[in-house]
C-alpha cells in the first residue's frame, strides 16, 4: 500500500505540513531576536502565505477539483448568528495591548489572522477531510478535528504551559469539529475560512488572563461548540440521509 493511496497516511502527513511553515517564521523570529508585534505579525503572515500557495498547488495536482475542496458558495443560516455572537461576547474580557494599539498593528493582525485561517482550513477542512472522506464521512469529520487537536501539541515546543495546552487541544478539536461539520453540511469551505480568521482577530484583541470572566467565556464558548456539533451531528446523520452518505462522491 503507498502513502498515495492510504487517506490516512496521507492525512497525517498533511498535519505535519501544517507546522512546517509556522515553524520556520517562529524560528526566524527567535533567531534575530524580533520583539515587535507587528513584525512578528508580518513574518508569520509571509510563512502562511507560502503555505496557502503550497496547498493551492497540492490540490491543482490532485485529481479533485477545487470545488471538490470546498471552494462554492454558501447561504447564510441562523446557526451562524450564534457562532457570530458567541465569538463578540470575548470582547467582554477587554482589549489587550491597548496602549500600543494602532493601525499598523491592526493591519498586520489582520493580515496574519487572515493568512492563518486560509491555510489551515485548506489544509484540514480542504485536503485532509476530503481525503478522508473516502473512509467515510464520520470518518472525515472525526478524523480531521483529531489532527487538528492534535496539531495544536506543538505549542509545548514553543514553551506553552501544558494544561494550558491541553485545553487549547480540546477547544481545537470541538473547533474543528463544527467546522467539518459545517463543510459536510454546506459543501463550502468559505464560512469555516471567515469564522476561523474572525476567532484568531478576536482572541488577539481580547485580553487573555485567566480571570473568572475570561474561564467563564471560555466555558460558554466551548458549551456552544459542544451544542454545534450535536446539532450538525444529528443534521448529517439522520435515518432518512443514511443512504446518501454512503455515497463518497456526495462529500465535499
Amino acid at each position: 500500500m503507498t502513502i498515495k493511496n492510504s487517506p490516512i497516511l496521507l492525512s497525517i502527513l498533511f498535519t505535519l505540513f501544517a507546522l512546517v511553515f509556522p515553524s520556520i517564521s517562529g524560528a526566524i523570529i527567535t533567531v534575530n531576536n524580533i520583539s515587535s508585534l507587528s513584525t512578528i505579525y508580518l513574518i508569520h503572515f509571509a510563512a502562511f502565505t507560502c503555505g496557502i500557495l503550497v496547498t493551492l498547488w497540492i490540490m491543482k495536482k490532485s485529481k479533485f477539483s477545487l470545488q471538490d475542496f470546498g471552494f462554492r458558495r454558501f447561504k447564510a443560516e441562523a446557526w451562524m448568528i450564534v457562532i457570530v455572537i458567541s465569538e463578540l461576547i470575548t470582547f467582554f474580557n477587554g482589549l489587550t495591548h491597548k496602549d500600543s494599539f494602532s493601525v499598523q498593528y491592526v493591519f498586520t493582525l489582520l493580515l496574519f489572522v487572515i493568512a492563518v485561517g486560509i491555510c489551515e482550513e485548506l489544509i484540514f477542512r480542504g485536503l485532509i477531510f476530503k481525503y478522508l472522506s473516502a473512509k467515510g464521512l464520520k470518518i472525515a469529520i472525526l478524523g480531521s478535528s483529531i489532527l487538528f487537536g492534535i496539531g495544536h501539541l506543538a505549542n509545548l515546543a514553543s514553551g506553552a504551559d501544558l494544561v494550558m495546552t491541553l485545553l487549547q487541544i480540546t477547544y481545537a478539536f470541538l473547533f474543528g469539529l463544527v467546522c467539518a461539520e459545517i463543510v459536510a453540511k454546506t459543501k463550502s469551505i468559505i464560512f469555516p475560512i471567515i469564522w476561523h480568521a474572525m476567532h484568531d482577530f478576536i482572541a488577539f484583541m481580547t485580553d487573555g488572563e485567566p480571570t473568572v470572566l475570561a474561564v467563564s467565556i471560555y466555558i460558554i464558548h466551548c458549551m456552544v461548540l459542544i451544542g454545534l456539533s450535536i446539532y450538525f451531528w444529528r443534521a448529517l446523520f439522520t435515518k432518512k440521509d443514511a443512504m446518501k452518505l454512503k455515497n463518497t462522491e456526495s462529500y465535499v
